[in-house]
């Protein structure tokens, strides 16, 4: 932010002494409004430095029952929660047709891509797994399709939201408006999109292997939900599946909004939709090579591997 200040008195003659008066009047400004702009200075850093924090825009919340639902209003179900899930494990996704292993789908502002039969890995296994690099993951797996998922606290490294990794749950649903959606891969290869209204203990009764979210759910059961604000003009990442069950890695870039990427995925057929971390979290590889980099270089908390 800056301040132009503007004398009210100029000098017309160089050389000339200004009156006493115009020096106490100088002198009462300088003790009155240079504090006022030091203070308004500290308070302006304080809430810029706040809204930084977090690892994406905090979803806007609505009324909307199909939408987030703000936190005041839901009562997360307790469920035992386990410290470390152990040494992350792979799921075979089970696709009906056979298709290529991954395929480009993208269009203009939005990258698309589709992967058949994949096997699926997350890398959080514990409510503060730490945060790693693109560079680090890719070398761990290099033959892969890699995306960056779950939101997660920049200053805690905690992750957020619902997370299950092998089976076990690690994070219970956060009864807030971020960490209120999640797609879920089931032990059988299954996937399925959930909020926070369903219970822990649910969906793993159901054969929840692995969990990925931070937002909200676009599509859910092959339903378009209304529109609830959680995709702005921001960067966004996606991860959903369509009706014979191939997985979508997406990232929506800056300013394509809600309305732009609906239009983009409108043919794919996609049964769940739902919203990742997004803004400098969000970022894409494949086989090696950078297919959307992170705005700022960003170390994530989460990411989900296909191979």
């Amino acid at each position: 932010m800056t301040v132009k200040n503007k004398s009210k008195f100029q000098r017309t003659d160089i050389g000339r002494s200004k009156p006493k008066k115009t020096k106490r009047k100088t002198l009462f400004i300088s003790i009155i409004v240079i504090p006022l702009l030091i203070s308004s200075g500290i308070a302006y850093t304080v809430l810029n430095t706040t809204h930084t924090n977090s690892s994406a825009v905090k979803p806007k919340k609505t009324s909307s029952l199909n939408g987030i639902v703000a936190s005041s209003s839901v009562a997360i179900a307790p469920a035992d929660v386990t410290e470390d899930t152990g040494e992350a494990g792979w799921v075979k996704v089970k696709s009906k047709k056979k298709l290529d292993k991954f395929t480009d789908l993208s269009v203009q502002g939005v990258t698309i891509y589709r992967a058949n039969n994949p096997k699926v890995l997350k890398t959080a296994t514990a409510q503060i797994p730490g945060t790693f690099m693109m560079s680090d993951i890719v070398a761990k797996y290099p033959d892969s399709l890699i995306l960056n998922t779950s939101g997660f606290d920049m200053n805690s490294g905690q992750i957020v939201g619902f997370q299950v990794n092998n089976g076990q749950l690690f994070s219970n649903w956060s009864n807030t408006a971020y960490g209120s959606a999640a797609f879920i891969i089931n032990k059988d290869g299954s996937a399925k999109g959930y909020d926070l209204s369903t219970p822990a203990d649910d969906i793993l009764k159901k054969g929840a292997q692995q969990s990925y979210g931070f937002g909200s759910i676009l599509i859910k059961d092959g339903a378009v939900l209304p529109n609830d604000g959680s995709v702005n003009w921001m960067i966004h990442s996606y991860i959903g599946n369509d009706a014979d069950n191939n997985i979508y890695l997406i990232i929506s870039d800056t300013s394509v909004g809600y309305d732009g990427t609906m239009a983009a995925i409108a043919n794919l057929n996609l049964q769940n939709l739902v919203v990742l971390d997004g803004g400098g979290s969000s970022q894409m590889s494949l086989n090696g090579q950078t297919i959307f980099a992170s705005q700022d270089g960003r170390p994530v908390a989460d990411f989900i591997v296909l191979r």
